[in-house]
């Protein structure tokens, strides 16, 4: 069984036939609507109609578009599932599949990873999202705020939006522990520059901390108790910040996490010609067996080859 993408139309394929569809044109400028899902009859009780309309949102919000639906199946297929913004993972390896280590600073790595941010620039998307140990050695160089002035401070429950600003950074920080200074990531890439901090975090986090994200103009998201629920926090990075597109780019705890959620849409790998150490980190920590498409392979100048895969 194969999928094809059409514009504003995805095809189920099977043995060469085409066995059902799913269409979504757009409807006005930026919306499109979900009017057919159709199946055949041989194909029903395989969950391709749920594939069709999962693949059509996800094509949508690759477009930037806003989703609508008018056809039943897909409006319970919505109320279901609600909507959340499309995973990419994209991300630097070695040939053996590695993130960390020092075939990342050598002189071929580092020519390597600026065609990774150009193309991180190329993919777009309205958010990126690390976790906390790459938040920290990327951004912060593990500073911790002296929050004892907001000891015993009221707050008020709940989620909390400092603003809403078109272009995001998403920190995954169980415990609320990243030390920000304020609420934007100052980088000297414009792929990552100039974007409002958002802090996905438990009811772990302590209330100084949440006080202090206020006070410096950080928004932050609860999305658990102990541990973070990685589906309702992309809900509500859809809802509340209307994130559609999400790059996500490690570590690989975070990578591995989003993977066993079965919340991995695509794979873009920027992969350097460098076998890694042995003791570098893996793309996705604690992986479960996930199958993948290739869709595309680019060699780059660097002497990267830029593979693209889809579910």
């Amino acid at each position: 069984m194969q999928f094809q993408t059409k514009p504003n139309r995805i095809l189920c394929i099977e043995d060469g036939a085409e066995v059902g569809y799913v269409t979504f044109p757009e409807r006005e400028a930026g919306v499109f609507e979900i009017d057919h899902t159709v199946v055949d009859k041989s194909m029903q009780g395989r969950g391709v109609a749920a594939q069709l309309v999962r693949l059509a949102i996800q094509e949508i919000h690759r477009q930037g578009g806003t989703v609508t639906a008018s056809c039943s199946y897909a409006q319970k297929y919505l109320e279901k599932h609600g909507l959340r913004p499309l995973v990419i993972c994209h991300m630097v390896t070695s040939i053996d599949g590695k993130v960390t280590g020092d075939f990342l600073y050598s002189e071929t790595g580092l020519r390597v990873c600026e065609d990774y941010y150009a193309i991180h620039r190329a993919l777009g998307g309205e958010a990126f999202a690390c976790g906390r140990v790459t938040m920290e050695s990327s951004f912060t160089n593990g500073f911790r705020p002296d929050v004892s002035a907001f000891s015993g401070e009221s707050l008020p429950d709940g989620d909390h939006i400092a603003k809403h600003h078109g272009r995001y950074a998403v920190s995954f920080d169980t415990c609320g522990v990243v030390g920000w200074t304020d609420g934007l990531i100052h980088d000297e890439d414009a792929g990552y520059d100039d974007r409002h901090i958002i802090e996905i975090v438990t009811e772990r986090t302590a209330k100084e901390m949440l006080a202090y994200y206020r006070k410096i103009g950080v928004s932050y998201l609860f999305a658990g108790t102990d541990k973070i629920d990685i589906g309702l926090a992309l809900q509500k990075l859809y809802d509340a910040f209307g994130i559609r597109l999400l790059l996500l780019e490690g570590g690989s705890i975070i990578n591995g996490a989003f993977l066993r959620a079965g919340l991995v849409d695509e794979l873009s790998l920027v992969v350097s010609p460098a076998i890694a150490d042995r003791d570098d980190k893996p793309l996705c920590m604690d992986a479960d067996m996930t199958d993948f498409r290739l869709i595309s392979a680019e060699t780059r100048d660097s002497g990267a080859v830029w593979m693209r895969y889809t579910k």
